[in-house]
Formats: C-alpha cells, structure tokens, sequence
C-alpha cells in the first residue's frame, strides 16, 4: 500500500492533541519536532519577541485515506480559520495544487528569511535541527546535518520557482553543500494568500 507524507504545523500547546486524535485513527507512523515561526522585523527575530514556539508533524498515512485523515483534523481543530494551524500533503505525483513547499537547509536558518522577506516572500517556519532528522532526511530524501536547520515555506507555485533560484543564487547552494528542494502540495487546509504571496501564516 502506497503511503503519503501528512505535514501539520500547530502552535506547540496542540501537538499532543493531534498526536492523540491521529493515534485514535490508527496512525501511529509520527515524526515530532519544534520550530518557531517567523517574522517579519530583524530586530524583534533577534529578541525572539513574539515569537510562536511551533510544533511540525511528519506524518506517514495511507494514500487512499489522505481526504478522509485531513478532512477529520480539519473538522476537530479547525484547522481552516487563520491562526489554527496548517495541514497538507506533499504530493510525489503530479496531482498537486497550485502550491510548492520549499524545504532549505542551512547552518543558519535567518539567512533564508532575510533574503526571502527582502523579495516580498514571508511566512514559514524553522524546524531545529538535532539528531531527531535523521528520520525528516530520509523521509524527503534530504541530506540533513544535525548541526542544520531547515526552513520550510510554502508559495504559490510561480513565486515558489522564483524563490528557489533567488536562494540558489544568493546562499551559492551549488558550492555550499548545503541543499533545498521543492516539493509539489497536494491537499492543504489552513493556508492563505494575498496579491503578494502564498505562505504560512
């Protein structure tokens, strides 16, 4: 049976509660790590004032029951009004939406953001890097060190192209040893857009 990678990001207080309800679902295929959401003022990021402590699922789940596990998080979390949380499928078909979650690794995370949001590109989350990735480096075929961090966005998929050769450009990605792939998103609930981008709120 064909399995599907399931992606939830929630403010930290809620992670145990999707653990339980994926758990009373039968899925117990979970991979837990912590991030912190980014912004948009330099100085506020560097004082870490306001930011979100962020908890990211890796979830494995059956291909044939994607619609029916993510419409269920949606209705108990309500996961679709703005500031509940995001959910989404990375596709490694051709079916997906009109989106593209760019995954970057980097020694230091601030780097991606600060070149993203000179362009107009904002909202993501960091996931701090440990011994814990070695799993999340598999799971997306992606060499990550546990001295890295990886920083995940998702745009729309015009500026999510402009974005990755932005980044390549900037951080020297070919030379660095450092990586960044973007992968297509399949079924999402909880992201929103405006006339600048697509991206996490």
């Amino acid at each position: 049976m064909d399995n599907s990678i399931l992606v939830v990001i929630v403010n930290g207080e809620k992670g145990n509660k999707i653990l339980e309800f994926v758990h009373s679902m039968g899925i117990t295929d979970v991979s837990r790590y912590y991030g912190r959401g980014t912004m948009q003022n330099k100085l506020r990021r560097m004082i870490e004032v306001g930011q979100v402590r962020k908890e990211i699922l890796f979830i494995s789940i059956p291909s044939d029951r994607e619609t029916e596990i993510i419409n269920s998080l949606n209705k108990e979390f309500l996961l679709e009004r703005k500031n509940h949380g995001i959910a989404f499928i990375i596709s490694k078909k051709d079916d997906y939406l009109d989106y593209r979650a760019i995954f970057a690794v980097r020694d230091k995370a601030e780097e991606v953001v600060e070149i993203s949001q000179e362009a107009g590109y904002f909202g993501g989350t960091i996931i701090e890097g440990g011994e814990d990735l070695e799993k999340l480096s598999s799971l997306l075929d992606l060499d990550i060190g546990q001295d890295k961090e990886l920083v995940l966005m998702i745009l729309s998929s015009n500026n999510a192209n402009t974005l990755s050769l932005l980044l390549k450009e900037k951080l020297d990605l070919q030379n660095s040893g450092e990586t960044l792939v973007t992968l297509g998103v399949s079924k999402a609930v909880g992201l929103y857009e405006d006339s600048v981008f697509a991206g996490l709120e």
